[in-house]
């Protein structure tokens, strides 16, 4: 059964794809996708593509879309379903240990220099569904937060109410979607944490890549991204990257890395471990996107089984004094420098 779900899946993919193909905008990347696909018909044509393919791709991995980035709604939908669920399962919240711990350690810190009691705004970057922000909450409950999720994906509002209502039935959050993202919605949220013991909970369907048209410095006091870069382009990266540093006092990005065992890895859960999830949202496609050791700059911290943590700090945020430069020496202990 399972079998043969996934081949009447593959079958309406490249049916799709086919299609989409037929669009000079998105042709290079539906036809990676098509070879992909195909290749995931048995388990001997992906060996095969692994070998000789995939080697090919790596020289082209710029250009490289996986199914989810496509504008094909129905796909969307299921991958990310697909994914929440992964990320949510005993398995999926083990992948994202190291992650999530690093993030706490940093949201104590930035309280730590503010010394006030206004809660902390954290603002996470192509939120997925926002698993991460709710096992931030299960490790600091008593840490007053306003938590803002943003997705370019409107198919991902519909899986976040889903997930987040669990929480808002027991009390435990305040759930909002927004209609806008600005200074004055920031500053009302904020406000509203401070008069619960809930945390804030805020979601909006928007481009991370247009929040420096909305938001000014000073606003947020922490963001996060995970496994966002490999969906953009070399210049989007270096946006994202410049919009972080404009607008909060520090970034913490965390994504896989480009290496044989994730290769392998992908590849196992593919076929074995998680097939749905891993099938669609092409994991072998998301892993020539990412940067191998060498590539990585800046503070980064390898981290289990096969990702890294990198630090991005801000220019000219308000409260960055004497104190903020000493917390960051302690922020970056343990954490490797390249140029």
């Amino acid at each position: 059964m399972i079998v043969t779900k996934r081949v009447r899946e593959i079958r309406e993919i490249i049916s799709d794809l086919e299609l989409l193909k037929l669009d000079p905008k998105y042709r290079g990347a539906a036809e990676i996708n098509i070879g992909f696909f195909k290749a995931a018909r048995s388990i001997f044509s992906f060996i095969h593509w692994l070998i000789f393919v995939v080697p090919k791709l790596g020289k082209i991995r710029e250009s490289i879309l996986e199914l989810a980035d496509l504008p094909l709604k129905k796909w969307q939908r299921k991958t990310h379903e697909g994914l929440i669920k992964y990320q949510s399962s005993r398995f999926g919240r083990r992948m994202i240990t190291a992650f999530i711990e690093e993030l706490c350690q940093i949201i104590l810190k930035i309280k730590e220099i503010k010394r006030n009691d206004e809660p902390t705004v954290v603002f996470d970057l192509g939120f997925g569904g926002g698993e991460l922000g709710r096992q931030v909450f299960k490790k600091l409950p008593d840490v007053s937060l306003v938590y803002v999720g943003i997705d370019i994906s409107p198919a991902i509002m519909e899986t976040a109410r889903q997930a987040f209502k669990p929480l808002h039935e027991k009390g435990e959050i305040v759930f909002q979607e927004l209609s806008i993202l600005n200074d004055e919605v920031v500053d009302a949220l904020r406000r509203e944490a401070s008069g619960t013991s809930k945390k804030v909970v805020a979601v909006w369907c928007g481009n991370i890549l247009d929040l420096d048209k909305y938001l000014s410095a000073g606003k947020i006091d922490i963001m996060w991204h995970a496994r966002v870069l490999h969906h953009l382009t070399l210049a989007d990266k270096a946006r994202l990257v410049d919009i972080c540093r404009r607008l909060s006092p520090i970034t913490v990005e965390m994504d896989d890395r480009n290496c044989f065992w994730f290769k392998f890895w992908t590849t196992l859960t593919t076929w074995l471990i998680y097939p749905d999830v891993f099938l669609m949202n092409g994991g072998i496609l998301s892993c020539l996107r990412d940067p191998t050791k060498e590539e990585l700059t800046g503070h980064f911290k390898l981290v289990s089984p096969f990702s890294y943590v990198r630090l991005i700090f801000g220019r000219n945020i308000c409260f960055q004094d004497e104190k903020w430069e000493t917390a960051m020496k302690t922020l970056v202990r343990g954490f490797a420098f390249e140029g």
